[in-house]
């Protein structure tokens, strides 16, 4: 009834302040601002259709707040009287805000117990196949039915088998792959120094750069197509996403040989053409490398036999001015054998270096993060007519990347 008279109650100034400091808050949840609003009208003598009016709130949501923090005004005191003088207020800010929260409701009784639901997360992490299920992973049918008929449940629907799996973080129909370095297994020492040192490179990249040594990182990204839409693309405008034609016109293909300098991010001497030889590679280092004449070099690339070839032995005997007695390959020397090239080309003492990634450890490349940006940001959903236009656009991205480019954030250490 409305005819009786509200409850009334005065606030003491710390309890004031907790209640002003919630009323004002733009992170609070919405009821909890409310509540505190209705609560310090009502201690100041408002009436009920004052404070609806006030608020905008209805008359049983304004009673039920007045008449509850009423209640509790005993163990607010109480509460408040437990702590120091200068003592912190959290306490009290949790009471008060405990006051003026909803209960707890009981909620549906649960139907399906603990022991269930970890036989129905355990049966999901399963290969189908073992249960005569011609499937390559799970979907929540499937499931559903295998859980009834294993009698882990009488009757389950694939929503609530849905419901389990979320909760555990468990989605069977999700994969992700990935490359095993056998050297990983078959020598982890090795494995794990190639990684060490690398990693050790990236992190002291600055210090390197200025004492005069500059680390790169490079590979090849082949196959890069020209591709033509068929027909324009449709901008993004409101209520709707850019369209892009699906069919398109192949106008070849090519393959971009480039540098990533750790130290800033930038990129440098990118090398795009047809091919991908080792006379490409060496060109393409012969480029990054003729830019400065006095500093020393540290690549890091992968160990194709591209990066370890006896054009590239030569490259580096020439632009590091040692002998020429290289040997004959396949035969004696330094060139005998990729191994001894290898050996070479990895000498510390060079003003230009190679460091070799492990077997299937392109993860380790930086320059691999790099190729994934310029894929996203340009070649995914650009159109070109000719391998000549797509060649200068990427030409152009360099340029306009490098104004910005940082250094990646590598913490990886081996």
């Amino acid at each position: 009834m409305r005819g009786y008279k509200a409850a009334t109650f005065q606030l003491s100034d710390r309890t004031k302040k907790i209640l002003q400091k919630f009323s004002a808050s733009c992170s609070l949840p919405a009821s909890l601002v409310l509540r505190s609003k209705i609560v310090l009208l009502a201690s100041e003598g408002w009436s009920n259709p004052q404070i609806i009016a006030a608020t905008g709130a209805a008359y049983t949501t304004v009673s039920k707040w007045r008449n509850r923090f009423y209640n509790s005004t005993e163990l607010i005191a109480h509460t408040e009287e437990s702590l120091d003088a200068d003592g912190s207020s959290q306490e009290l800010e949790r009471a008060v805000r405990s006051v003026l929260s909803d209960k707890q409701r009981p909620g549906k009784k649960t139907v399906f117990t603990p022991e269930q639901i970890l036989l129905i997360n355990e049966l999901a992490c399963k290969d189908p196949k073992d249960f005569g299920w011609e499937l390559s992973h799970w979907n929540l049918p499937a499931l559903a039915a295998e859980t009834a008929r294993q009698g882990i449940a009488g009757s389950i629907s694939p929503a609530s088998v849905q419901r389990f799996l979320n909760l555990a973080g468990i989605a069977p129909w999700k994969n992700r792959y990935w490359l095993n370095s056998p050297e990983k297994h078959e020598d982890p020492d090795s494995f794990k120094k190639k990684i060490e040192i690398i990693c050790s490179l990236y992190l002291e990249s600055c210090k390197l750069s200025e004492d005069g040594t500059e680390v790169y990182s490079t590979d090849e990204m082949t196959g890069i197509q020209a591709l033509e839409r068929k027909y324009p693309d449709r901008p993004v405008c409101p209520g709707r996403p850019a369209l892009h034609e699906f069919e398109y016109v192949r106008h070849g293909t090519l393959s971009m040989i480039a540098f990533l300098r750790i130290a800033d991010g930038t990129i440098h001497a990118p090398y795009i053409n047809k091919t991908r030889n080792e006379q490409d590679f060496c060109h393409a280092v012969r480029q990054l490398v003729g830019q400065s004449a006095d500093k020393k070099y540290i690549i890091i690339c992968d160990g194709l036999n591209t990066h370890k070839s006896e054009s590239l032995v030569r490259l580096t005997a020439e632009l590091c001015h040692l002998p020429d007695e290289l040997g004959i390959k396949g035969k004696e020397g330094i060139l005998k054998s990729m191994k001894s090239r290898e050996t070479f080309l990895m000498c510390e003492d060079h003003r230009i270096r190679f460091v070799y990634t492990p077997k299937h450890s392109s993860w380790v490349n930086q320059i691999e993060i790099w190729f994934g940006i310029v894929t996203r940001k340009l070649l995914k959903k650009s159109s070109y007519i000719s391998t000549e236009e797509m060649a200068q656009s990427i030409l152009n991205f360099i340029r306009q990347y490098n104004l910005t480019a940082k250094a990646f954030n590598w913490k990886y250490t081996g």
